[in-house]
């Protein structure tokens, strides 16, 4: 019974490993995280510089186009600076009245001050930057035409540039800050500008006309404020039972000078009308309609349109889509992690998820052909988040995504900014055979004037047959190269990145993610036609860098076996002893059965002769010495103390 029960609770606990094992190596995909409201805090440049870049103020349109825009429920003011921080419009909750009072202040935005103390600005307009998390994403707009200047001495605004990207820069990413920045010049310091909106994943935009900066602050707004939207083209666009509101933003061609829009029962709009709650806010180059409870179906606009115009819906049936970066590096993969919500809560019912099809728009701004990447929405996923990486990414640039669902009777859209960036690293690289194996080199090479070479730490991170190897250290040389090897002996699908973590020349932090390759040993069949390729399988190693080779990887794994293994022996012990035990048992059965027999008297017994000659040996013991017969008595004693299963096999050993 006891041999039982311990049998039963090992093969619990081997259970328990394995279910152990298995849960720490299934991650289960991340919900979209819950779209936090949007704090805008908008820093207008002020000075005197701006008769020249901005002669037409073209900031007061861009201005009250964003402030029109922002939603109830979010947070947002107005700065104004030159050599001194003025605050145009108070920072609070937006409503109707904030929007009111921030359109009209809008107006008074001039271009008269002295100096441009941009890092004042940025201090002024985050005065909490040390406070906590207060449930809003935090944004921060820089708008503005110069460098610094705070002095007239150039050693001063070289300090202060450098206090604001070593002090000031790390603080607000720390406080959760996205900065954004829009420059009105060429000559304005783009570097420093580049440099706030990458550490903080904001968009950096350069704007020389009123189309450039209105699509800069668009562009602003879609990534602090992001918004559900309905698909837009030149049929109109439909709304669903399930919307409350929509949000019609319509750009005007320069030749189109009104805008009408036509409900599904084909009634006509082109003002506002408080009879079918329709608000109407027009300008000479947009207008922005509200209806408040849409008639349901095809409603459509009469107008040529210009680019951005869009469609953004309130509605309890939300696309829910998780954050995405706005800043990434070349060859860095993006994902797109997207659901429905009812109510907010996430539909899972099978039905409903089978009925989507979904589409990746991709459109690179400086080229006209847009990527189409349609997405396989089968099988449903159980939990209801869908996941797609993003294709098309393969140049540096500016990027639209454009996330398009079709629901049959609903149709959402979801639109991203995205930047993609050129390195400031270059990988090198370099494959030869060792010994029958594949040794890839890599060499990995800095921007000298971005980078500080020597407060820089690269980071192996390789992946083979899609298990993570432990990161390695790679250090850097004298000459400043990072160099690594990869010693390729299993036949496997390997993926090689290399995380830069340090700072740059200008003391600003600097954080890349280096795609360096992404290969199938010993090529792409023998990988994924393992049984037709088998002649060239065999071992894996891993080298890489040779100051730390790599530990072993998959350590809860080998924990577990090597637990199951000690189990393993542990329980075959106590099974031998069983045997042995019931073995024992029947010899010393024998052995008192021997006892109880009787023993024969002396005169039974024969005698016995030992030979005590030893081969090859001549002995000096006389012949008849030589032979002893040995009593009955005598051979019982020796028998004890001889016993014959005992006798090693001394024919093998050496002669004295």
């Amino acid at each position: 019974m006891g041999y039982r029960l311990f049998l039963s609770f090992s093969c619990l606990v081997l259970l328990s490993l394995f279910s152990l094992w298995t849960g720490a190596e299934t991650t289960s995909a991340p919900l979209p995280s819950k779209v936090l409201p949007a704090d805008i805090r908008m820093i207008i440049d002020v000075s005197g510089s701006m008769k020249k870049t901005d002669p037409h103020n073209l900031r007061r349109p861009a201005v009250d186009l964003m402030v029109r825009l922002l939603p109830d429920g979010s947070k947002a003011g107005i700065w104004t600076f030159g050599q001194s921080v003025n605050l145009l419009v108070p920072y609070r909750l937006v409503d109707e009245s904030w929007r009111q009072q921030a359109a009209k202040s809008a107006s008074a935005i001039n271009s008269v001050a002295l100096h441009t103390h941009i890092g004042a600005a940025l201090e002024k307009a985050a005065q909490d930057v040390v406070a906590g998390d207060d449930g809003f994403r935090r944004n921060l707009v820089l708008l503005t035409d110069g460098v610094v200047d705070i002095d007239p001495e150039a050693v001063v605004n070289i300090q202060e540039r450098k206090r604001i990207l070593t002090e000031l820069l790390p603080q607000l990413k720390a406080a959760g800050y996205v900065v954004h920045t829009i420059a009105l010049s060429q000559d304005a310091d783009q570097e420093l500008m580049k440099k706030l909106a990458l550490t903080t994943d904001g968009v950096f935009a350069v704007a020389q006309s009123a189309d450039e900066l209105m699509q800069a602050f668009l562009t602003i707004f879609d990534q602090a404020v992001p918004a559900e939207r309905v698909p837009l083209d030149d049929k109109g666009f439909l709304v669903d039972a399930s919307i409350q509101e929509f949000t019609a933003l319509i750009f005007r061609k320069a030749e189109v000078p009104a805008t009408i829009i036509i409900a599904p029962d084909g009634k006509e709009f082109t003002e506002t009308d408080p009879a079918h709650n329709v608000n109407w806010y027009k300008t000479g180059k947009y207008d922005l309609i509200t209806v408040q409870q849409p008639q349901a179906g095809q409603w459509r606009i009469k107008t040529e349109m210009a680019p951005n115009s869009r469609v953004t819906v309130v509605s309890n049936l939300q696309l829910q889509v998780a954050p995405l970066k706005t800043q990434v590096q070349l060859g860095q993969p993006v994902e797109l992690q997207y659901s429905f919500a009812e109510n907010q809560q996430t539909i899972t019912t099978p039905e409903f998820l089978q009925l989507l099809a979904a589409r990746i728009i991709v459109a690179r701004a400086d080229d006209p052909l847009a990527r189409t990447q349609d997405l396989v929405m089968e099988p449903a996923p159980a939990n209801g988040i869908f996941q797609a990486g993003i294709a098309n990414l393969s140049q540096a640039g500016d990027y639209q995504i454009r996330l398009s669902i079709d629901g049959k009777t609903f149709r959402r859209e979801f639109v991203h900014q995205l930047q993609v960036n050129e390195s400031a690293f270059h990988i090198s690289k370099e494959v030869r055979q060792e010994n029958g194996t594949a040794v890839f080199q890599y060499w990995i090479t800095a921007n000298p004037e971005l980078v500080d070479k020597h407060n820089t730490r690269a980071l192996a991170l390789i992946s083979i047959a899609g298990q993570d190897q432990p990161p390695q250290n790679i250090r850097v040389n004298e000459d400043g190269v990072w160099r690594f090897s990869l010693v390729a002996e299993q036949a496997a699908e390997y993926h090689v990145y290399v995380d830069m973590k340090g700072i740059g020349l200008d003391g600003a932090p600097l954080e890349e993610r280096l795609l360096a390759d992404e290969f199938y040993y010993p090529d792409e069949a023998s990988v994924l036609n393992p049984i037709a390729s088998s002649s060239s399988t065999g071992s894996s190693s891993l080298a890489i860098p040779a100051e730390e080779p790599p530990p072993s990887n998959n350590l809860l794994l080998y924990i577990g076996v090597g637990i199951a293994n000690l189990l393993v022996l542990i329980i075959g012990f106590f099974v031998y002893r069983m045997i042995a035990g019931n073995k024992n048992q029947a010899e010393l059965q024998d052995m008192e059965n021997t006892l109880n027999t009787p023993v024969a008297t002396r005169d039974q017994l024969p005698p016995v002769a030992i030979d005590l000659t030893e081969p090859g040996r001549e002995m000096d013991i006389p012949i008849d010495e030589a032979h002893t017969t040995i009593a009955p008595d005598d051979q019982l004693m020796a028998d004890n103390l001889f016993p014959l299963d005992n006798l090693d096999d001394d024919s093998s050993k050496d002669k004295p």
